[in-house]
């Protein structure tokens, strides 16, 4: 079971967009797997390009799965993720509040 799975509310705790909530929009595994995973998240680390006869395209790049933490709602910050057997099998919690996600 993953931790961050796709439509998953998330904050980015690093870089240029640090602090901003988000929603998974996609998650993408490189072929090194040195290099880990990375998620396309909406709205967040969007680029302009120019392409020839279709003028300024813009689109989100994806960041690496490391600068972002679950978005706890409970406490209003990122929480990392657990993973502990339920009634219906393993399930996802919050680690701050011992909350399900």
């Amino acid at each position: 079971m993953k931790k961050i799975m796709t439509w998953d509310k998330v904050i980015v705790t690093a870089g240029k967009w640090k602090g901003s909530t988000s929603t998974v929009v996609s998650i993408s595994e490189k072929k090194d797997p040195r290099r880990g995973q990375w998620v396309t998240l909406k709205g967040i680390n969007t680029v302009k390009r120019a392409k020839k006869g279709q003028g300024y395209l813009e689109f989100e790049l994806p960041i690496h799965i490391s600068n972002v933490a679950l978005f706890d709602e409970a406490s209003g910050t990122g929480s990392k993720v657990g993973i502990r057997e339920g009634k219906k099998g393993n399930e996802r919690f919050y680690k701050k509040s011992w909350k399900a996600v």
